[in-house]
């Protein structure tokens, strides 16, 4: 079903109850009514009504952005902290590891070295093996993000009706 069918487009004139669907509607701010067309004629022209579409176009962008911005920021806020954090990690464990694979200088036999070796080796190919499935998840983020921009840069705008 389509979300725009969800928001209810209908409501009651506040002065004689007719219902009428927004876009007939209008909104008196001197009284904070919502009001038909006659009703803003008569009763509300002095008060210099306005299109109920225009009011709640407004409520509904600003809604919708405080949301956006709220998501955006949380992004740009977590994706930077987790990065630093997969950063100083990688930075432990490359010092750690290189500083561990020096032991090979002191394995007392070649056993002791082959195993020591194959032990390192299992341990960096493990770390590999993270970054390459980490790797493509942030690819596809990037990417998907991209294709928004782009669905952004071909959305029309609409024009204002006269």
């Amino acid at each position: 079903m389509n979300a725009a069918k969800n928001i209810k487009d209908e409501c009651s004139c506040n002065e004689c109850h007719e219902k009428n669907i927004i876009d007939k509607m209008f909104y008196c701010s001197a009284c904070s009514f919502e009001v038909c067309g006659a009703c803003a004629y008569v009763k509300h022209h002095l008060h210099g009504a306005t299109p109920l579409l225009k009011k709640k176009a407004n409520q509904m962008l600003t809604g919708l952005q405080q949301k956006s911005r709220n998501v955006i920021k949380t992004c740009k806020y977590v994706v930077p902290e987790l990065h630093k954090g997969l950063f100083e990690s990688i930075d432990i464990f490359e010092t750690k590891l290189l500083s561990k694979e020096e032991t090979l200088k002191d394995a007392s036999t070649f056993a002791d070295l082959r195993e020591k070796h194959e032990s390192f080796t299992k341990i960096k190919s493990k770390f590999e093996s993270s970054a390459e499935n980490y790797l493509p998840h942030l690819r596809k983020f990037d990417k998907e993000v991209k294709e928004l921009i782009q669905t952004l840069d071909e959305t029309p705008d609409i024009k204002k009706s006269k």
